[in-house]
């Protein structure tokens, strides 16, 4: 504690002498509006809150489209419109790819070996080439579709089974589980899950496996004062043991994952996992690189597909006459005597349309951070070498300047019209776009069209319980973090709509 608080102290008087004595040794620059209390040492960070996209939110409704922070000794540009989102992604996307400080980056993903958090340069450029090449092909991703369908079968096999009880399903859980099979899967050519009737199951080895991801998730999830000071002064943050001790947990497991690829990595068989490995075989990070982003494949194929699923059910649910319009659509195209495929969405329009609508209502990732290569300007504003940017996709989904009756769940804005979600689009922007947008998009998003649009199809769906709607209202989950969960795990319960050979296939 005497290191900690005589840290902090010298901290305090390096921000003291640096940024409290006017002029400051640097030029004066033309920064977007700043809202007044910031505080030595700690800058803006105070105004976060749980809800940190709220917060920011507030803040851009009063200070305007663009705006300046200071997290703690981090400059900090927030960014809340389509227009000045298309300068960030598409005119100055070379200036704004790479990333801002993550102290989990550094101490659980091997040193920044992931692709979400590794600096813009040749390492990144080699993982992007390999995912544009190799693993996110529509080749690849079609190779996979019975992976998905299996999955999905079972989920509904589950369904099916709790549905003869009338037993209340929690929608999070199961389509968490679905959706861990088929990422791990894909990545491992392991399944982790085993569902024995309508409950989830699985061995002590997956369980620990699980509950070390989680574990690293939560603290991903929570503040590093590593990652708000100079980098000579992130070896203070505490929290740096506790990842190294999680970090070298999953790396045997992962390990013994690789080792077993390595091994029959001549089969014949072509998981995500081979693939990386044929790939980066002669490059010395070749197995550190692969265990990084395997992990971040699972974490970021899993949480954030779930959250959108179980946001559109609620809306649906809230929204009863929008369910039978999407049900009704079903019917005519897809019928009653098989599953909704992949290639029945492109005639879905309305189901398409309650998708885009959940991802411009409920966007999983509400902030997506960049950071400047170098001074620039942006918005007519100065922007700092090395200063933070969140682009705030939750606000510019709900700018009445953009959309019509913001707040309101209108599926029907999206009929007609060409919008879409993969990133040409600047007013709906869930996957990012530029160099940076998320390399799985068309994974992740023909997954969430396959299993919502079965969901829906295969069921009726009602809230468990007496309080109906009211046990489960439209709010968020009042804590920080990277995906937004509704505030209470959906239960709910199933009653089928098609005959149990179809189910059950």
């Amino acid at each position: 504690m005497e290191f900690l608080a005589c840290a902090i102290a010298l901290v305090f008087f390096i921000y003291v002498l640096v940024w409290g004595i006017p002029g400051g040794g640097h030029r004066r620059l033309n920064l977007p509006v700043s809202p007044s209390g910031s505080l030595p040492l700690i800058g803006h960070l105070h105004l976060f809150g749980r809800k940190p996209h709220l917060s920011l939110l507030a803040l851009s409704n009063k200070y305007g489209p663009i705006f300046s922070l200071r997290l703690g000794m981090v400059p900090s540009v927030v960014v809340a419109s389509a227009h000045l989102a298309k300068e960030l992604f598409k005119t100055q996307d070379v200036t704004f790819s790479s990333r801002p400080y993550f102290m989990p980056g550094e101490y659980s993903f091997y040193n920044f070996l992931d692709m979400g958090f590794a600096p813009y340069g040749d390492y990144w450029k080699n993982m992007r080439k390999l995912c544009a090449t190799e693993l996110f092909t529509i080749r690849r991703i079609d190779s996979f579709l019975w992976v998905r369908t299996e999955e999905l079968r079972e989920m509904l096999s589950a369904l099916l089974d709790s549905s003869l009880d009338c037993k209340p399903v929690n929608m999070r859980d199961m389509v968490t589980t679905c959706l861990f099979n088929v990422v791990t899967r894909i990545l491992m050519s392991k399944r982790f899950y085993t569902f024995v009737g309508d409950e989830a199951t699985m061995d002590d080895d997956a369980r620990e496996f699980k509950s070390l991801l989680l574990s690293i998730t939560d603290q991903a999830l929570d503040f590093h004062i590593s990652e708000f000071v100079p980098p000579w002064l992130r070896g203070i943050d505490w929290k740096i043991p506790r990842l190294k001790k999680l970090q070298a947990k999953i790396d045997s497991f992962l390990q013994k994952i690789v080792d077993e690829h390595k091994l029959g990595v001549d089969s014949g068989k072509e998981d995500f996992m081979h693939i990386m490995l044929e790939y980066l075989k002669d490059e010395p990070y070749c197995e550190d690189s692969v265990k990084a982003n395997s992990m971040e494949l699972i974490s970021g194929g899993t949480d954030t597909s779930a959250a959108v699923i179980e946001w559109a059910i609620l809306e649906l649910l809230h929204h009863p006459e929008m369910l039978r319009k999407a049900q009704e659509e079903m019917d005519v195209v897809v019928g009653n005597s098989r599953l909704v495929g992949e290639a029945d969405i492109a005639q879905l329009q309305y189901m398409q349309a309650v998708i885009k609508e959940t991802f411009r209502l409920h966007p999983p990732i509400p902030l997506l951070p960049r950071m400047a290569s170098h001074d620039c300007k942006l918005g007519g504003f100065d922007v700092p070498k090395g200063a933070t940017t969140f682009l705030h996709v939750y606000a510019i989904g709900r700018d009445p300047a953009v959309w019509d009756e913001p707040l309101k769940f209108m599926p029907e804005r999206f009929l007609g019209n060409s919008l879409d979600v993969k990133g040409q689009d600047y007013e709906l922007l869930p996957f990012g776009s530029g160099r940076r947008g998320c390399p799985g998009m068309i994974l992740g998003l023909r997954t969430v069209q396959l299993l919502v649009s079965n969901l829906i199809h295969s069921f009726d769906w009602s809230f468990a319980g007496e309080r109906g709607g009211e046990a489960f209202p439209l709010e968020e989950r009042d804590t920080a973090g990277t995906v937004i969960w509704t505030k209470t795990p959906l239960q709910v319960v199933a009653t089928p709509r098609l005959r149990k050979e179809v189910l059950l296939g």
